[in-house]
């Protein structure tokens, strides 16, 4: 009768600490990051042919160009954490493509292809708002670009 309500209460410990443990897994993890207010200086990305003649009888059928952006990330819910931020590219039309950006210097450049996520800031988030400047850079293979075509590009932290 004594071992009863140990064992209830040893289940009952035992759920209270799974509860706690999911309860700080929810606070940590992986979450998309606000970045409406980022916007582009220039007028829609335009691309241009790598080279204009073939080298060596090979063709280069790769189309790159640039355009600049203004990034403003509202991280906010993360204020006085520890936190990785990414840039994330899903995988999507036009397929194989090569995304590289310098910065300001508040994130760190970079490059990413489809279905990746490359880091872009790393530590202490002591402000609400990340805002910094990209110049973004891409090349495609003009095979695989079957239209006129928009990159869904987001951001997410994962929380220390």
């Amino acid at each position: 009768m004594i071992a009863r309500p140990r064992t209830s209460l040893a289940r009952s410990l035992l759920a209270a600490q799974l509860l706690w443990a999911n309860a700080a897994v929810a606070v940590g993890g992986t979450h998309m990051v606000d970045d409406s207010g980022s916007l582009p200086y220039d007028a829609p990305l335009k691309l241009t042919w790598r080279s204009p003649a073939p080298r060596h009888g090979v063709p280069d059928n790769s189309l790159i160009g640039s355009t600049l952006l203004r990034v403003r990330l509202n991280v906010s819910p993360w204020l006085q954490h520890n936190g990785r931020i990414y840039l994330v590219l899903p995988v999507q039309p036009p397929g194989d493509l090569l995304a590289t950006w310098t910065t300001q210097g508040h994130l760190l450049p970079g490059s990413l292809r489809p279905g990746g996520r490359t880091l872009v800031y790393s530590g202490r988030l002591t402000t609400p708002f990340i805002e910094d400047q990209l110049q973004l850079s891409l090349a495609v293979d003009a095979a695989r670009l079957q239209q006129a075509t928009r990159l869904n590009f987001h951001f997410e932290i994962d929380e220390d």
